[in-house]
């Protein structure tokens, strides 16, 4: 029993031995292991931080991006208007212009318009009422001045429009109305009077 006990000794101190190497080879694996998936952890977890505040990055210089165009916008907006403004403005000063000076205005955009120089005049009713006698006589004797043919008549008919008039001759007609006069020059003098107002 002596040799037994000591051959099973023998066996199970040698298996315990080769159960500390198993145990301490599988613990350094475990280690080697658990440190590789660390570091790759650690790769993916700075690798998703990375995009993470790329992504934010991102996300700002997008929101600032639209904030700027959206401020850009207000502000385009806000000269056009101003701009609408300013000529809606000029159009309420022509018409509030003394008789006289309306009157020469007028006579002035007509003989500037007539091309034969015995255009008629059409005026709105207002107007026509008025001054249609002395914008005809100012429009015939700037034409004369001018060495041009001084025959434009002012006509029977009137028209709805807020100032200004228009040229007839035959089926032709010359639109010198105020508000199409200036809406015409609003493109020509845009650049001009933004720089006024906005310098």
């Amino acid at each position: 029993m002596n040799g037994i006990d000591k051959i099973a000794g023998k066996i199970a101190a040698d298996a315990g031995k080769e159960i500390e190497s198993i145990l301490a080879q599988a613990q350094s694996e475990a280690a080697a292991i658990a440190e590789k998936y660390a570091v790759q952890a650690k790769a993916e977890s700075d690798k998703i931080l990375a995009s993470g505040q790329e992504q934010a990055k991102d996300i700002r210089r997008r929101a600032d991006s639209a904030a700027d165009q959206e401020a850009k916008q207000q502000l385009l907006a806000t000269k056009q208007k101003m701009l609408t403004r300013a000529f809606d403005e000029a159009l309420q000063k022509l018409l509030a212009l003394p008789a006289e000076e309306y009157a020469a205005l007028l006579a002035g955009l007509a003989a500037k318009a007539a091309s034969s120089g015995s255009e008629e005049i059409i005026l709105s009713a207002k107007d026509r009422e008025a001054l249609g006698q002395k914008v005809l006589a100012g429009a015939n004797q700037l034409l004369e001045k001018a060495g041009k043919k001084a025959a434009l008549t002012l006509s029977s008919e009137t028209r709805p429009f807020i100032g200004g008039l228009l040229l007839k001759s035959g089926d032709v007609e010359v639109n010198c109305t105020l508000d199409t006069i200036l809406r015409l020059s609003k493109e020509d003098l845009a650049l001009e009077v933004a720089a006024a107002l906005f310098a």
